[in-house]
C-alpha cells in the first residue's frame, strides 16, 4: 500500500505493508528507506531493512534528531550489518537538516539550528567526518565516493 504523505509524495510503510506489496511486484520498482522516518514509524528498523531485502534500491541516512550520522542515537553498526546481510551495494545518501531557513528548512519545519557552528567550513568538515564514520561503521573503506 502507498499512502499520501504530502502533495506529490507517496510514503510506503515497509513492515506493515511489504507483504501486501509483494502481490504487485514489479521488478523495476524499488524501495527507498530513510532512517530518520524509520526511527519514527517502524517498530524495528533492522527488521524493516531485512524485509525490504533485494528490493531496497536507495537508502537515506540521518540521525533520530536530523543531524549527521554519528551525532545521535541510531544503531549504525547494526544497520550496517543488516545492509551487508541483504547484500545492499547501492548508494547511501546522507540527509541531514541542521539549519532553519531557506525553502527546505521551511518545508520540513526546522525551527532551530542543530549545530553550534553553521559556517560552510564547519558544515563541510562535519559532513566529511560523517562520511568517514559511515564508511568505517558500514565496513567500506574504499575511496569511492557516492
Amino acid at each position: 500500500m502507498f499512502f499520501p504523505l504530502q502533495k506529490n509524495l507517496l510514503k510506503f510503510y515497509i513492515s506493515k505493508n511489504l507483504l501486501d506489496w509483494r502481490h504487485f511486484y514489479i521488478p523495476a520498482v524499488k524501495i527507498m528507506l530513510d532512517t530518520f522516518h524509520m526511527n519514527i514509524e517502524e517498530d524495528n528498523i533492522l527488521d524493516a531493512i531485512r524485509l525490504a531485502g533485494d528490493r531496497l534500491g536507495h537508502f537515506h541516512v540521518g540521525e533520530n534528531n536530523r543531524r549527521l550520522p554519528g551525532q545521535g542515537t541510531m544503531p549504525w553498526k547494526q544497520i550496517g550489518e543488516v545492509l551487508h546481510q541483504i547484500h545492499y551495494d547501492k548508494a547511501v545518501v546522507m540527509e541531514p537538516f541542521v539549519m532553519p531557513g531557506g525553502q527546505v528548512g521551511q518545508d520540513i519545519k526546522v525551527w532551530r539550528s542543530m549545530c553550534a557552528d553553521t559556517s560552510q567550513e564547519s558544515l563541510d568538515r562535519q559532513a566529511q567526518q560523517s562520511v568517514q564514520y559511515l564508511r568505517e561503521i558500514f565496513g567500506h573503506n574504499s575511496k569511492k565516493s557516492r
